[in-house]
C-alpha cells in the first residue's frame, strides 16, 4: 500500500469529516502546500479554493506569518485570558483604533463558531432579548449554537434547536 493510500485509509477509519456524508468519502491526500496551492502524493497541483476553511487567506507557507508565529511561540504558546500580555494588548489596541468610536474593547475567541456563540451570549445579555435573526442559506459555524444560527439545510436533522433563532430570506 502506498503512503498516500495508507493516510487515506487511516483518515477514513479514524476521522469524521464535517459537512460530509461519511459513507462514500474519497478525500484528496495532500502532501504539501504553498501559497494558494496544495499537491497530492502523485504530484498533482490543486488550487485551494476553500482557503482551508477560510483561515488561510494569505496563503500556505507564508514565511512572514510563520516567523511571527515562531517569535510569539518562543514567548508564549498559550496565555490565559485572565492575564495581560503585550501581544494581546497591542493587537486589541490596533483593532479598536480601526473601529468606530463606540467600540471600546475586543473579545478574543478561538475561532469563528466560538466567536458567533459568544456574540449570541453578549447580544442576549446586553439587550435582554432572546431572538437572534440570521439568513436562510447562511453559515456561521458547526458548533451547536452557531449551527442553530446557520441557515444551512444540512443542520435540519438537528432540529428542534435552541429557542429564539429566527431565519429570514434575503
Amino acid at each position: 500500500m502506498s503512503k498516500a493510500e495508507d493516510i487515506k485509509q487511516k483518515s477514513l477509519k479514524y476521522n469524521i469529516q464535517s459537512w460530509s456524508k461519511q459513507g462514500n468519502l474519497n478525500p484528496i491526500v495532500v502532501e504539501k502546500s504553498d501559497n494558494i496551492y496544495y499537491w497530492d502524493y502523485e504530484g498533482n497541483r490543486y488550487t485551494d479554493m476553500s482557503s482551508q476553511l477560510v483561515n488561510m487567506n494569505l496563503g500556505h507557507g507564508n514565511k512572514e506569518i510563520a516567523a511571527a508565529i515562531k517569535e510569539q511561540a518562543d514567548k508564549f504558546c498559550f496565555v490565559s485570558p485572565a492575564i495581560a500580555v503585550e501581544s494581546r494588548a497591542d493587537l486589541a489596541e490596533m483593532i479598536v483604533n480601526l473601529l468606530p468610536d463606540n467600540f471600546g474593547k475586543v473579545f478574543f475567541t478561538n475561532a469563528g463558531a466560538d466567536a458567533n456563540e459568544n456574540a449570541i451570549k453578549i447580544a442576549r445579555m446586553f439587550t435582554g432579548r432572546k431572538k437572534i435573526f440570521s439568513r436562510y442559506r447562511s453559515y456561521h459555524g458547526s458548533s451547536f449554537g452557531a449551527g442553530n444560527l446557520t441557515g444551512e439545510p444540512r443542520r435540519y436533522p438537528l432540529e428542534p434547536g435552541i429557542p429564539g433563532f429566527v431565519k429570514f430570506f434575503d
